[in-house]
């Protein structure tokens, strides 16, 4: 499966390539519709194929990003206002803050993640049956937090390249093909 980006879902501070395979932060926002499908405040995007069965993985170029989210989004996700990520709300995602704080974005909150080395790639796995999501770091293949619950409707390969301001999180994430 190649997953590609879904402009009908992404969130008007968002500039999307034009292949579909990468995304990134714009400094002002562009005027969008009010579609029901798109994030409006948070910049956020989905995949363009959703899934509710099968084991399916993609690779995402996260380079020297000081800050990102990655995961995977129910149908039913809210995408209006403060999207508060945890599995709950429909979200599975991990967290890259502030240049080496990871977390896994847990119903109990914020859960610390220490990966062995600085993932310059991930590799998000989803096995919709076993209910997992697993993230691992792509480059040596180490595992670095697994949701595990009981998926009951489509998931999307959700993806949130973070505005904070600053040059050095101005890259895009970028989906590479495996």
């Amino acid at each position: 499966v190649t997953v590609t980006l879904d402009p009908s879902t992404a969130s008007p501070w968002l500039t999307l390539s034009e292949d579909l395979t990468s995304v990134k932060c714009r400094s002002t926002k562009e005027y969008s519709s009010t579609s029901p499908n798109k994030f409006d405040k948070g910049p956020s995007v989905l995949g363009s194929e959703g899934f509710s069965s099968g084991r399916l993985s993609w690779v995402v170029d996260v380079g020297n990003k000081t800050d990102w989210n990655l995961g995977v989004a129910s149908e039913s996700a809210n995408r209006k206002g403060r999207i508060v990520l945890n599995p709950e709300q429909g979200y599975w995602t991990i967290v890259l803050r502030k240049e080496d704080e990871y977390s896994a974005c847990t119903n109990e909150g914020r859960t610390a993640l220490e990966p062995k080395t600085r993932p310059k790639k991930l590799l998000v796995s989803l096995d919709y049956e076993a209910g997992k999501v697993t993230f691992y770091n792509a480059n040596d293949m180490s595992h670095i937090y697994t949701f595990i619950d009981k998926f009951t409707e489509k998931l999307f390969p959700y993806f949130n390249p973070f505005y904070n301001h600053t040059t050095k999180n101005s890259d895009p994430l970028r989906i590479c093909l495996l």
